[in-house]
């Protein structure tokens, strides 16, 4: 009984936030599990209805911030078919509008019985950034807003503009972007990612030349850190595990690395994202350079 008394708090709560929507703010009838595509049409202007695990986009791509009254539809690989239905019954008046990468194309079949369903692709073969901008390009067709994409990518541009100048004095040491997912084990992004595209159009060298997966990275133990140049930047991205600062301590191969004294590390990005985690990016980069970056 308590689980049954929850679930219905849970669809009473979706209905009463698309009421409010449809009484106020100019949200479309746009929702997606996936949150690259979410961050998109946030920036084109079209914020969607509800998103697949709203916490934790909070945690992981926290800009551009979800409407305070973003439904959130669960487990992204598994979201609230229930809260689905309700959304699609709701007085909101528009039918729903299904949008996310092939990553969740086992979802489209479900999907489809409440609205229509469109698959991009950010992440495939081929270059990175020419894939992502391809990506937002598709969304701003499907939306009807092909000229925010234009607008989204001009301020892009001129971000990095702005940013390349005041940069330069730091370009003299290659850069290893990384992520820890254990004590042991790191992602670390190449070239051929979005945060390395990024970077390469801000005038650095990526310190990981090797290839890369899909998006962008490759798994390494934190043993093959000592195979990149001595003086690397070493740039770390949050969130990581609580234990990480201890356990570097105690690591004997760490305190040996050079590149160990002086970590510049950077508050969470999106960095599976699209060109909204790419602009954050910039800004976040830059100003762990200019002012210094976080704790562990």
């Amino acid at each position: 009984m308590p689980n049954l008394i929850k679930k219905m708090l849970t669809i009473l709560t979706a209905l009463f936030s698309s009421l409010q929507i449809s009484a106020g703010e100019s949200q479309a009838g746009y929702a997606t599990v996936d949150w690259s595509v979410a961050e998109t049409l946030i920036a084109l202007g079209e914020a969607p209805l509800a998103v697949g695990d709203v916490k934790s986009y909070q945690t992981w791509v926290i800009e551009p911030a979800l409407p305070k009254n973003t439904v959130d539809l669960g487990v992204r690989l598994q979201p609230n078919f229930e809260l689905i239905s309700t959304l699609s019954h709701s007085l909101n008046a528009q039918p729903l509008t299904f949008i996310h990468s092939h990553f969740y194309v086992a979802l489209n079949e479900k999907l489809s019985a409440y609205g229509k369903v469109y698959n991009v692709e950010f992440y495939k073969e081929g270059n990175a950034w020419h894939n992502v901008v391809a990506a937002t390009q598709q969304i701003g067709k499907i939306i009807g807003k092909p000229q925010a994409v234009q607008t989204l990518l001009e301020n892009y541009q001129k971000k990095i503009a702005e940013y390349r100048p005041h940069l330069m004095p730091f370009t003299d040491r290659p850069v290893a972007l990384v992520q820890f997912i254990d004590t042991r084990h790191l992602r670390i992004y190449g070239e051929n990612s979005l945060l390395g595209a990024v970077i390469r159009q801000l005038g650095f060298q990526n310190a990981y030349s090797h290839n890369v997966n899909y998006w962008g990275f490759q798994n390494i133990e934190i043993t093959e850190l000592a195979k990149l140049s001595k003086n690397t930047r070493f740039v770390v991205i949050k969130p990581y595990p609580n234990n990480i600062a201890s356990a570097l301590t105690h690591n004997t191969l760490w305190q040996h690395l050079s590149m160990a004294k002086e970590p510049l590390i950077l508050p969470a990005v999106w960095t599976f994202g699209a060109l909204p985690s790419a602009e954050r990016f910039i800004t976040v980069f830059a100003n762990g350079l200019l002012q210094g970056g976080e704790t562990w």
